[in-house]
């Protein structure tokens, strides 16, 4: 579904991002992982043109010129932040509707000159945010200001934002930072259900356990580059892994 190629991405004479390759097969769960400033922010940037980069990106078997955000959207490709970009005065369904890429028959010639055609797309766009709030248990808040929801809430309705769109492939940037271990198992169940819906996920977290109960497979990044890839338990075992990541066991990560 998403394949990446040769990704680098470089602030001056840093190379945060060292030319990465990486595949998200269709209906594939991957996790990635890696210490602090590995660059796997920086990668999801790059990807969902944030930053500036070179390399190559396909998505669904497609081209996607990369530092072109609305592209990737158009592509099919969805994220989300290490911290929420919600806006605190809006209420919940307003935030969803903003995220929501279509644009058509909006604005004041809609208004004038396609009144009833705007109108249609209105009631699908709206529609549209209200399921997204379902999907992620908000529903019942869909009026209220996003300011009012907890620091937990606040995340979901960011995912609802991301899901709007009804993407292919969602890129999640450590989705449970923040969240206490209810709330990160709740995160958890709704990510496998998107995924067992179809769903290609590519989800960063520094959460172990988080990140073996929502991916099939497990990418580690260590100064921007790639030092191991496969199943879980494969790559907890690789010496390069321990060394950069765990430390010396799993109970200290």
């Amino acid at each position: 579904m998403l394949r990446a190629e040769d990704i680098a991405v470089a602030f001056g004479a840093v190379r945060a991002v060292d030319g990465v390759d990486l595949v998200v097969g269709d209906g594939e769960a991957v996790g990635m992982v890696g210490p602090n400033g590995s660059g796997k922010s920086t990668l999801l940037n790059a990807l969902t043109g944030v930053v500036r980069a070179s390399g190559g990106l396909t998505v669904d078997g497609r081209r996607v010129p990369l530092s072109r955000p609305q592209a990737v959207r158009r592509a099919g490709v969805a994220r989300t932040f290490q911290t929420p970009q919600t806006f605190a005065e809006l209420t919940c369904i307003e935030n969803v509707l903003l995220a929501d890429a279509d644009r058509r028959a909006t604005g004041l010639a809609g208004a004038w000159v396609a009144r009833g055609p705007m109108l249609r797309r209105e009631r699908v766009r709206w529609s549209r945010a209200v399921a997204a709030l379902d999907r992620v248990g908000l529903a019942d808040r869909a009026e209220d200001e996003a300011g009012l929801l907890s620091y937990g809430q606040q995340r979901l309705l960011e995912l609802a934002r991301s899901l709007v769109g009804e993407p292919r492939v969602l890129l999640a940037d450590e989705p449970s930072a923040g969240l206490n271990a209810a709330e990160t198992a709740t995160l958890g169940r709704l990510l496998r259900d998107l995924h067992a819906g179809g769903l290609s996920l590519l989800v960063v977290d520094h959460k172990i356990d988080f990140i073996e109960s929502v991916s099939t497979r497990v990418v580690v990044l260590q100064l921007g580059r790639v030092i191991a890839e496969g199943p879980a338990a494969e790559v907890w075992r690789n010496a390069e892994v321990v060394a950069a990541y765990l430390g010396r066991s799993r109970a200290g990560a």
